[in-house]
């Protein structure tokens, strides 16, 4: 799990702090995810041991039984798709903090990835901060304002598990939820926008040369 953050040039310190925060992280989601099925699980035994019992009596015992044997039941929450999307988030999160951190201590700059609204106020980056690809599809925070691509923060939330906005100093500490998110089409047009002028620079620099 370690593979995901790169090396810094403190000496690794921001690396094991992030190990630790994601490893925390990930116990705690099993925990809860152990704590969720078990529930769903629970409630559907005693659906079923109520619709199916004609008195109080019979309920009681057969309930003791299925109940029982629910709890002893072994659940594999690691193998879940639910587990699997949750570590994708946390790590992908602990990825681009500690690679932007590195950036930040080697004063590495990274204007070329922005793009700045009309108002010169906001700052974004074409990239989404999960995939690290190039968004196609921008949806927008409506809690924080930040963006991502559609294709990456829909089935990491449909999961309904505690994500945050993984953008590095978010101070939205709300979970993500699906009416959070708004297409943005002004961002999407000014990507293409910029995608555009991306290519006519580099037809014309290969003009030039020859």
């Amino acid at each position: 799990m370690s593979d995901f953050v790169s090396d810094f040039s403190d000496g690794g310190k921001i690396k094991k702090l992030l190990e630790q925060s994601v490893e925390q992280s990930v116990e705690h989601a099993v925990n809860v995810i152990h704590m969720k099925i078990k529930h769903q699980s629970l409630n559907k035994a005693m659906n079923q041991v109520k619709n199916s019992s004609a008195t109080i009596e019979e309920f009681e015992e057969v309930w003791k039984e299925r109940s029982k044997a629910v709890e002893q039941k072994r659940i594999n929450v690691k193998n879940l798709d639910e587990f699997k999307n949750f570590v994708k988030a946390v790590e992908s999160a602990a990825g681009q903090a500690g690679a932007e951190v590195n950036d930040q201590a080697n004063g590495t700059a990274y204007d070329e990835d922005l793009i700045m609204e009309d108002s010169g106020s906001e700052v974004f980056s074409f990239y989404d901060p999960w995939s690290k690809a190039l968004i196609k599809n921008p949806m927008r925070n409506k809690m924080c304002g930040h963006i991502y691509d559609r294709d990456s923060v829909m089935p990491i939330i449909m999961d309904r598990i505690g994500i945050r906005c993984p953008v590095l100093g978010c101070a939205n500490l709300c979970y993500i939820q699906p009416d959070h998110l708004v297409q943005d089409a002004n961002v999407q047009q000014k990507i293409q926008q910029s995608m555009s002028n991306a290519i006519v620079d580099v037809t014309a620099s290969e003009e030039d040369e020859e």
